[in-house]
């Protein structure tokens, strides 16, 4: 396949003999740039981790990598080298994970994907950022879970390997612009090798070039006129550059002393103006869009109005041309642009009939119209538009995960800057954070609903501060901060919401019902339950007005029957989750229908009916939330499931359960009911007769508990305590675990469960 290349293990001078590398056998130079890059490269071979070399085209980035892997610990293994921009979009899925026989047209038998192939070795993906947005999120996947699941297998493999990747792009920028997943970048980057240019080490032309001319068939030798030509020129190739620089002149030089006189004519088809050329014609390469040329000549255009203070005959005169032509290429571009507002239009249209793939279709026409179209003010309105709803449309189609969703986002947020007004943007910004919190991205999502929030109070919108209020609080629950939570939602007055009020955000969407729901949860986490039983039933007679408004209804019945599930009103739960079958289809915000299912299930459960529990449960989660790429609930689908393990009989299964669940949960930093989970795998072990696991684990149940303030939590895990004290010989350590942390001081305590990944620290 084209842009793989395979290399056995390496030798000990760090790379797999053959062609492939700038120079297959050593790293050479003597500056300071050089030297500080050979002792990074070699304290972090030895590590494991991932690590991307950043640096320009030709300077020497493989070099590197097959030096880092000479010096790790997998040196034995292969090296797989790979140009990410150099294998079809088609194809490259199938052979970086390999397909079984049949799993599409033409997969005729087996095929080993490059996970596997690698083995324990180094995988080195070069130019990573060209890699299609589409797979981004699947390599993500495999560096977190560290399996990979070949096309049409049924069960994942693990991946044993190194991922060592290179770009000479800027991959922050690529992802503020969206063409590069940012959490992709960060689990990349975890060790950052910058490889200096040839500009930035010029002191070692010389033994470069002395090095390279030892290689040639025909041995040549450099003047130090020659040399010090060379170390003045700008070399934008690098390495590469120089090293084929040396083996033209070794074929077609007439003498084999380089003088400065011989080698002038060798370097002016490389002058700065060509170089400037070259650079610009690069740079019209990376416009968006299919139509390069419409885009080179759009841009040509447009600067020479500029030039011109938009006079058309002398934007004509600078472009040599006639005024007729830039009229005709302007009123081309106004049919464009009105072209574009029906598209537009049809598409919100379509959109809001859930015809997404329709809209998708003249959203995309919209905006390749208006690429093509004079850039007004106007124009970036609709763009800005197009690109919002684009979002929404692909996230309908692709799920919550899918990255041209977010890209998309990103460059709404970025035309609509200085056009559009706050409240505009700030419908932008509120569906990223929607995104990254149903994505269970809690950190960047708390940053997010921060900023909306810091927005809001620099315009003093109520609308804006009520989004802001409401957002904030809910991920500062799900990170197990209730009682800040709880004072956010006081203090930006959205407390005791009543029966009939009504708070519309930005969007115009009704927002009471999710200010109240999580005034409730928070209370109940806090300990106040009478608070949050009075939550709960405000949320009940809210669902229960004849309202036209469904979306709303939606979440007042999800926050009601939340709350009954958790104070165990198993009739109140019962009735609200059946009432959610008049809701239609069209009128369930995000996930609230797969997070009824899941309560259903609970009521289910409640009532003996575990196997329809356990159906219900898993397909509500894994086929209307984690189906379309969410993370939500995902720990309440754990807790129940563990429950219902537990109460027919299959604890060893639910304590794996759990304890596979913990790591992401911790990861996530999905805090609100981790003291739960503590717990649930504590009655787990407790079953299987490991009393002392049962202690420990309920003795840092109570611990993480006191951490994050969940009364619930801590009052569980001292229930099954005393429930353990029951057994021979083990009262009196229980009692004083049950004891001691009702009278020490917090600093005192025993050790929480960590709330963070010590990994992301």
């Amino acid at each position: 396949m084209n842009g793989i290349r395979n290399g056995a293990a390496c030798g000990p001078d760090g790379c797999a003999h053959g062609n492939g590398a700038l120079d297959a056998q050593v790293l050479i130079g003597v500056s300071t740039a050089f030297r500080q890059l050979v002792r990074m490269i070699d304290r972090v071979a030895p590590t494991d981790h991932t690590l991307l070399i950043v640096g320009p085209t030709g300077s020497g980035k493989e070099l590197v990598a097959r030096r880092l892997h000479a010096n790790g610990p997998r040196r034995d293994k292969p090296f797989i080298d790979v140009n990410c921009g150099a294998i079809p979009h088609d194809l490259i899925e199938a052979e970086f994970f390999g397909h079984v026989r049949g799993a599409f047209t033409g997969a005729v038998e087996d095929h080993r994907g490059l996970f596997e192939q690698v083995g324990a070795g180094t995988l080195f993906l070069d130019e990573i950022g060209e890699l299609p947005l589409a797979l981004q999120p699947k390599l993500l996947r495999v560096l977190e879970t560290r399996t990979f699941r070949p096309i049409g297998a049924s069960a994942s493999q693990r991946f044993a390997g190194r991922i060592v990747a290179a770009t000479h792009r800027n991959l922050l920028e690529e992802a503020r612009v969206g063409r590069f997943r940012e959490d992709l970048f960060y689990r990349l980057a975890v060790f950052i090798l910058n490889v200096p240019g040839l500009a930035q080490r010029s002191e070692d032309i010389p033994l470069l070039a002395a090095h390279f001319a030892a290689q040639q068939t025909r041995a040549i030798a450099f003047t130090p006129a020659a040399i010090k030509r060379m170390c003045e020129h700008p070399w934008p190739g690098n390495v590469r550059q120089l090293r084929n620089l040396v083996s033209q002149l070794s074929v077609f030089a007439e003498h084999a002393r380089i003088d400065a006189d011989t080698l002038a004519p060798f370097l002016a088809t490389d002058t700065p103006d060509a170089t400037a050329c070259a650079l610009l014609a690069d740079r019209l390469l990376e416009f968006g869009g299919s139509d390069k040329l419409a885009a080179a000549e759009r841009l040509l255009i447009d600067r020479a109005l500029e030039r011109t203070s938009y006079n058309k005959s002398a934007a004509a005169a600078l472009l040599g041309v006639g005024r007729k032509v830039v009229e005709r290429r302007l009123k081309a571009r106004e049919a464009q642009h009105g072209e574009a507002r029906q598209c537009l239009e049809r598409a919100e249209a379509l959109a809001g009939v859930l015809q997404y793939r329709e809209s998708a279709a003249l959203l995309h026409r919209c905006l390749a119209l208006l690429q093509k179209a004079s850039p007004t003010e106007e124009s970036r309105r609709l763009q800005f538009g197009a690109y919002r709803l684009l979002a929404v449309v692909l996230r309908g189609i692709h799920g919550w995960q899918f990255p041209e969703a977010m890209a998309c986002y990103e460059a709404a947020w970025s035309i609509g800057d200085g056009v559009c007004d706050a409240r505009e943007l700030a419908t932008v910004q509120f569906g990223i954070w929607m995104t990254q919190l149903v994505t269970l991205q809690l950190t960047r999502a708390r940053a997010t609903a921060q900023e909306l929030l810091h927005r809001a109070h620099a315009m003093d919108d109520r609308a804006m501060l009520d989004d802001a209020h409401v957002a904030l609080a809910n991920t500062l629950f799900w990170l197990g901060d209730s009682e800040e939570a709880l004072a956010l939602l006081s203090r930006g007055g959205l407390t005791g919401i009543g029966r009939a009020d009504r708070r519309l955000g930005v969007s115009g969407g009704d927002i009471a019902g999710l200010a109240l729901t999580f005034e409730g949860l928070a209370a109940y986490q806090t300990g106040a339950l009478d608070h949050a039983r009075d939550a709960m039933v405000r949320l009940t007679e809210r669902a229960e007005l004849d309202s036209p408004d469904w979306p709303g209804r939606a979440l007042d019945l999800q926050g009601a029957a939340w709350l009954a599930m958790l104070f165990n009103d198993v009739e109140r739960l019962g009735n609200l989750t059946r009432a959610f079958d008049a809701i239609p289809a069209t009128g369930a915000p995000a996930c609230s229908g797969g997070a009824l299912r899941m309560f259903r299930a609970c009521y289910l459960s409640a009532i003996g009916e575990f196997g329809d529990a356990e159906a219900m449960l898993l397909d509500g989660y894994e086929n209307e939330i984690e189906k379309q790429g969410g993370a939500l609930f995902h720990s309440i689908k754990v807790w129940k499931h563990g429950e219902i393990l537990l109460s027919t009989g299959r604890a060893r299964q639910c304590e794996i359960l759990v304890s596979d669940a913990l790591d992401m949960v911790i990861r996530r930093q999905e805090r609100a009911y981790l003291g739960e989970l503590l717990i649930l795998k504590a009655r787990a072990q407790s079953m299987l007769g490991d009393t002392a696991g049962a202690e420990q684990g309920l003795r840092i149940a109570i611990s993480t508990a006191l951490a994050l303030g969940s009364v619930p939590a801590r009052v569980a895990a001292m229930g099954h305590l005393a429930d353990l004290s029951r057994q021979p010989a083990r009262p009196t350590s229980i009692i004083e675990a049950i004891d001691r942390p009702l009278h020490m001081p917090v600093a005192a305590r025993p050790p929480a469960m960590p709330l963070q990944d010590p990994g992301l620290l």
